[in-house]
């Protein structure tokens, strides 16, 4: 049997909507079955049930560019479309937000929505409305996700993730004009999964009208309600599927608005994603879902490119598309037994050719290992002097060094680090030291408690590798707090001191895409619980 307008009227007060009130309605006529009379049915039913000092609000958007008051459909559903050209209704001018309205407070209600800097503000239809004691949001057949009152929460917060379009309509004198709105909503919203905290919050009416699922809710607290959650969580709106490409490039930029407030600047190792360089733009799409803007090349991807300098001109074009630059880039220079000084330096030119297509800040160099048995102060010592000849050619060319701690080289432990560094200490501009924390315990020093507070290494310190192992019989490599590599303490202390250089996340030999998105996740939540 078809709903008749006085079923309607009865569904309303029975869920509670009250004479005399502003609300703002959104529906789904296919949502109540069959209604004698249609979408005309429904809006009368609203207008009996508010009464004449009631006034009664839609959406009318529409996706006709321009936008015309007059002739632009609304295109979200069926009685916002009938309701535009019911009698009496009143439409704003707004290329995106367009809302219709009858009753003494329509005037009021979209007064100059036009003139706003943002489509939701608080001086929009929605925001206006939520400062009112008497608006509500009703909901006939359809659920949060069509909330377009929550939308000026995330305004209301400044959400990082919020973007400035710009959008074509024809004005009263029949010019067209072009619209530049700020803060401006995106794609996909979680907001079904609020509809628990607003029922929990005693808040929320639900009822049936028909076969229609319907939920009224007073604006204002609705309102203070979702903005309490975005400000407990940024992303609180936002799903949680990590493959929701529109979920996941929000979260990136609020994880971006969180860095801009640090001294150090988060860098990933590209090798670590664990794809070759023809993936390269499937590799900077994971780390830029984390928020990060630069990436170190490490030896597995600068030795792939010292072979084939196409891929430098790729990787250049996918990093410049990502708007990733490049942190620090890894000399790929031959073994201190394989070549003279003048040989390493001449390989040396090379890598200066090879970065050069990145710009990177850092030249990382190799860490060298004992090439034999026998006279290993001596090859500590050729390595030193190896070592001080690049550093002399990188000052003239007014390069940034790096040297990491690796086990098994010549630079394993605090005391080699603090050895090299001093073999260079006239070029204290020049040559920089990374500290990796899992490769200090796989050598049994412990990173913080020892390392750090006794090598002088930490004064020249440039890059904090975020990365984390064990000693045996554990497994050398594991995510971030979760090895004996003191990294929560490290990035701690290091923030305390303002320190203005790299965190750089590493996995060493577990290296996997998942495992990329894991050690970030790892190390979000040690700066989250910091």
């Amino acid at each position: 049997m078809a709903l008749t307008k006085k079923d309607i009227v009865k569904g309303l007060k029975e869920l509670g909507l009250p004479e005399g009130c502003a609300v703002m309605v959104h529906s789904a006529l296919s949502a109540f079955g069959q209604v004698e009379g249609g979408a005309e049915t429904v809006i009368e039913a609203l207008l009996e049930a508010i009464g004449p000092q009631g006034t009664l609000m839609m959406p009318a958007m529409s996706f006709d560019s321009p936008f015309r008051i007059e002739s632009s459909p609304s295109h979200v559903g069926l009685i916002t479309e009938a309701f535009r050209n019911y009698p009496g209704v009143t439409r704003s001018l707004h290329p995106t937000h367009s809302v219709a309205g009858i009753g003494p407070l329509v005037a009021e209600l979209i007064a100059g929505h036009i003139d706003q800097p943002t489509a939701l503000g608080p001086e929009s239809p929605w925001g206006r409305l939520a400062q009112r004691d008497d608006a509500y949001i009703l909901f006939l057949g359809c659920d949060q996700d069509r909330n377009t009152l929550l939308h000026c929460a995330e305004e209301a917060v400044d959400a990082p993730y919020l973007n400035i379009i710009s959008r074509e309509y024809i004005d009263a004198d029949g010019n067209l004009q072009t619209k530049i709105l700020g803060k401006y909503p995106g794609p996909h919203r979680d907001f079904i999964g609020l509809d628990a905290l607003f029922e929990s919050a005693g808040i929320m009416s639900i009822g049936k009208i028909g076969s229609a699922v319907c939920r009224l809710t007073p604006a204002k607290p609705m309102l203070e309600l979702t903005l309490a959650a975005l400000r407990r969580d940024p992303a609180a709106v936002l799903c949680d599927n990590p493959h929701c490409r529109d979920c996941v490039v929000q979260r990136a930029a609020i994880k971006r608005d969180r860095l801009s407030r640090e001294d150090f600047t988060l860098s990933a190792v590209i090798d670590d994603v664990g794809l070759a360089p023809e993936h390269a733009d499937q590799a900077l799409w994971l780390i830029a879902a984390e928020g990060i803007e630069h990436v170190e090349i490490g030896p597995q991807w600068a030795r792939l490119i010292a072979e084939d300098d196409r891929l430098a001109d790729e990787l250049a074009c996918a990093l410049a598309q990502a708007a990733i630059v490049v942190s620090v880039y890894y000399a790929d220079l031959p073994a201190a037994s394989e070549s003279s000084v003048q040989d390493a330096l001449d390989e040396f030119e090379r890598v200066l050719t090879d970065a050069a297509y990145f710009s990177p800040d850092y030249i990382k160099l190799p860490s060298y290992e004992p090439w034999e048995r026998g006279d290993l102060e001596g090859q500590h010592r050729q390595v030193l002097d190896l070592l001080k000849a690049i550093v002399a050619r990188a000052a003239e060319t007014d390069t940034r060094l790096l040297i990491e701690n690796v086990p098994g080289s010549f630079f394993e432990d605090g005391e080699s680090c603090d050895r090299a560094l001093a073999h260079v200490a006239s070029s204290p501009q020049t040559l920089f030291f990374s500290f990796n924390p899992a490769h200090f315990v796989q050598v049994g020093e412990k990173p913080f408690l020892y390392t750090f507070r006794q090598a002088k290494a930490k004064r020249r310190m440039a890059q904090l590798m975020i990365s984390d192992g064990c000693e045996p019989p554990w497994p050398k490599c594991t995510f971030v707090g979760q090895g004996q590599g003191e990294v929560k303490e490290l990035m701690s202390i290091l923030r305390c001191r303002s320190f203005s250089g790299y965190f750089t996340i590493a996995l060493g030999d577990i290296r996997s895409p998942d495992n990329f998105t894991r050690q970030a996740k790892a190390f979000w939540h040690l700066l989250d619980n910091m």
